[in-house]
């Protein structure tokens, strides 16, 4: 006896539109258990995958908890700075207790010799802090320094600088930092206690000044003062020290109305 043949299941939909003949359509049932099981099989794979990264995540933030901290805090000082780059300068002047500022490099002379002390006539006041040296032949600092501003609250000099990594991931660059505001017949220093008042043979120690990990961007922020008025701000410089107190680079901004 001849076995009998095998017919596939299907269902069949008959779509009827006005008057017209309806139309049939036959879908075998094993398509429709096949497309169920793919879909069955891609969503166990996207909990599968997103078990293993969770896994992944809170295996490296409890072995490196700085690490998750620093990007954290790149991330909303680069939401900061784009927030600040939407304000035009007109809006800036126009701020109750701001002032015009001219916040430009002067340093114009050509590098000392590497090795040799800096001066203050080679862009940094003398008898600051120890080792401080030119770089070597060829170095070129792996940061770079935008958008430097500062506003007046009070008696106080708000002053901000973006720290931007040269290369992106590429590594990271770890220090110190220590910013000087000066007058004629005063200095305020960021952070507090980076200054050696009234001992030390220098002005201030490197290691304490504010740490900083910059791998792509960072927000540097300096609240230096009290002034008694505005004119007794003469000058801002923000120096950069590696882990080893050795410094990467320096830059001064002279304050000035337009």
């Amino acid at each position: 006896m001849p076995k009998a043949k095998k017919v596939d299941k299907t269902l069949t939909l008959q779509v009827h539109h006005e008057n017209l003949n309806p139309r049939t359509f036959r879908v075998p049932l094993s398509w429709i258990h096949r497309a169920s099981w793919l879909a069955w099989g891609l969503l166990t794979l996207s909990v599968v995958s997103s078990v293993y990264a969770a896994k992944e995540y809170f295996s490296e933030r409890s072995a490196r908890p700085e690490l998750v901290g620093e990007l954290e805090n790149e991330i909303q000082e680069l939401k900061i700075a784009l927030e600040r780059k939407s304000v035009t300068t007109s809006d800036d002047s126009s701020k109750a207790g701001s002032h015009p500022v001219d916040l430009k490099a002067t340093d114009v002379k050509a590098s000392p010799a590497p090795g040799t002390p800096l001066e203050s006539h080679d862009g940094v006041w003398g008898g600051l802090a120890a080792n401080i040296v030119a770089p070597a032949p060829g170095t070129v600092s792996p940061i770079r320094m935008e958008d430097p501003r500062l506003e007046w609250q009070g008696k106080y000099a708000n002053f901000t600088l973006n720290l931007v990594f040269k290369d992106p991931g590429q590594g990271s660059q770890q220090g110190h930092i220590v910013v000087l505001g000066r007058g004629a017949d005063r200095i305020f220093a960021h952070p507090d206690g980076v200054l050696n008042a009234g001992s030390g043979d220098y002005l201030f120690t490197p290691d304490r000044g504010e740490y900083f990990s910059v791998a792509r961007f960072r927000v540097l922020k300096a609240r230096l003062g009290p002034f008694e008025n505005p004119k007794q701000l003469s000058e801002v410089q923000v120096f950069l020290f590696d882990m080893n107190h050795k410094l990467i680079m320096t830059q001064n901004f002279h304050y000035g109305t337009k």
